[in-house]
């Protein structure tokens, strides 16, 4: 009996998992593009992404990874439409949707700081998602030197930028030129100490500060 109400509920979670896919799928497919060249609806966010990631978990029984899925095809639509207005408030509300539930897809979060930055000239948005990013991919190098671009070249904080590839470095398969990108930031002669502190800070309040310790220390002496 314990098997046959095992096995019932293993169905309904799959059913119910399939069923959520369908309802929406045909948001995902070409109908869906072609209604995103109408500006009134090109930032709206996903169904159900107002829901906390644990009920979507619990309400598809386990199977969370299949409207991961579905999220990220919305937003990389959405990321990729040409005809998307000026609005950068818009398209990080868009973002925000959909990271707030971390799927697991590296090329989310790169592609929506890159939009970001290159599309609407707001680099300052990038942290914000690169950070959610490292939530879901703790290991990630692409990642942080994604940020560390940012802080680098478009932001002009070095010792920012410097913590970054600092954190990517530490990444196994990092590529080793990153280490040397530190080295030469770290050199600059315009670093600030208050470029410093909020260097030290911004690790310090990074959910994955705890693997930062080494980096963080490597700051400290250096802002002594």
């Amino acid at each position: 009996m314990a098997s046959k109400i095992k096995f019932s509920f293993s169905i309904l979670g799959i059913a119910l998992g399939l069923s959520v896919s369908l309802i929406y799928l045909y948001q995902t497919m070409p109908e869906r593009v072609r209604h995103l060249s109408r500006s009134y609806d090109v930032f709206k966010p996903p169904p159900l992404s107002a829901l906390s990631s644990e009920f979507i978990s619990i309400m598809t029984l386990g199977h969370k990874h299949v409207y991961d899925d579905f999220i990220n095809i919305w937003l990389l639509q959405t990321l990729m439409n040409e005809n998307k207005p000026a609005d950068p408030d818009g398209m990080m509300n868009s973002i925000r949707s959909v990271i707030r539930h971390q799927p697991k897809l590296e090329t989310t979060y790169l592609l929506s700081c890159i939009v970001m930055f290159e599309d609407f000239k707001k680099p300052e948005h990038c942290q914000e998602i690169i950070l959610e990013g490292l939530k879901a991919f703790p290991q990630s190098w692409r990642l942080p030197i994604t940020q560390g671009y940012v802080h680098a070249f478009l932001l002009k904080e070095p010792a920012q930028a410097a913590s970054f590839f600092l954190m990517a470095s530490s990444r196994q398969k990092a590529p080793p030129w990153v280490k040397r990108v530190v080295d030469k930031l770290l050199a600059k002669d315009n670093i600030s100490e208050d470029d410093l502190s909020r260097s030290i800070h911004l690790l310090e309040q990074s959910s994955q500060s705890k693997s930062f310790n080494n980096i963080i220390e490597q700051m400290r002496q250096l802002a002594q």
